[in-house]
């Protein structure tokens, strides 16, 4: 499917943390020199702790790894003395420190990368992708023609139900892959920097009468599939529904528990650091206000969900 994006195309789908802007002191220095040619740091950012590029993230010595293109960009970008030669690779200090600790604070943090990274290995399994907030949705206004018109989009949603293409990923990657789609280095990604400034994009997706279109980026649905991808994703709807009322401390019948057990409960449960049995108590009992004190966070994520596509 053709989808014209042409009325979304400036919308902000991403944006950088805004990280204050420091000049190394000589202690600083010394403290990223250590930990560089150790090889040791706190945060592993991919799963070979292979980095080339280095800086000082609040009180934190970070290490990711970037490709050479948007090593690049960043030195034609910021002033020289932005970059301290080590030979493991480069120092940011100054506003390239602060430009790239803000993408990186957005994908550890705000999207949550860091701790989805249950096993702490560097790596996010497709399973861990799950608890990042990595996706954005596109609204489509189908037209007869077998195109649609995007009419409004929303950010940072949960990837838990995004359908993804992406087996494994790192917070490198996405650091690196995010650098490439910020084309003027503003710390923010808009609807046509992802689409690379073009107009329109090519989608694969579903319809629903009460869903936004769903995209599945670079990989089309085949059609053995397709029903099995309906069912979940009206699954999805009704939990929705359900969440809403848990928010309202409204009893659920029998059918909306097994829903909620049978998409969500291992999950919750991990997310929440309580156990299944006591997660089944509480729902089978209707202790809706227990639930809710439990899961208050997670409820509200995952009531936001719509979403179509995610970054990696």
């Amino acid at each position: 499917m053709k989808i014209d994006i042409s009325q979304v195309k400036d919308n902000v789908i991403f944006w950088a943390d805004n990280i204050k802007s420091k000049e190394l002191k000589t202690q600083d220095i010394k403290s990223l020199e250590y930990d560089i040619n150790k090889n040791s740091f706190d945060i592993k950012t991919n799963k070979e702790q292979d980095y080339n590029i280095f800086f000082k993230f609040d009180e934190s010595n970070i290490g990711v790894k970037l490709s050479e293109d948007n090593i690049n960009r960043l030195k034609e970008f910021f002033n020289e003395d932005n970059f301290i030669n080590n030979n493991k690779g480069m120092i940011l200090d100054k506003d390239a420190a602060s430009f790239v600790a803000g993408w990186f604070s957005d994908i550890a943090y705000k999207s949550n990368f860091l701790a989805a990274d249950r096993n702490k290995d560097g790596e996010l399994n497709q399973k861990e992708i799950d608890y990042t907030i990595n996706a954005f949705a596109l609204y489509i206004e189908p037209t007869n023609d077998d195109t649609g018109i995007a009419t409004k989009t929303a950010s940072y949603v949960p990837s838990v139900f995004a359908i993804k293409n992406v087996k494994t990923t790192s917070i490198s990657k996405e650091l690196d892959q995010t650098l490439t789609m910020d084309k003027n280095l503003d710390g923010f990604v808009t609807i046509a920097e992802k689409y690379e400034n073009h107009n329109s994009a090519y989608e694969y997706g579903i319809f629903f009468d009460d869903l936004p279109f769903m995209t599945i980026p670079n990989k089309k649905i085949k059609t053995d599939i397709e029903e099995e991808l309906i069912k979940e994703l009206k699954e999805q709807i009704k939990l929705n529904e359900i969440l809403e009322k848990l928010k309202k401390s409204q009893t659920l019948d029998d059918s909306e528990k097994v829903l909620l057990q049978k998409l969500n409960l291992k999950n919750i449960s991990e997310n929440l650091k309580i156990s299944e049995d006591k997660l089944k108590n509480l729902i089978n009992n209707d202790k809706l206000a227990d639930f809710i004190n439990f899961s208050q966070d997670f409820v509200k994520t995952l009531s936001k969900t719509k979403l179509i596509d995610i970054k990696v």
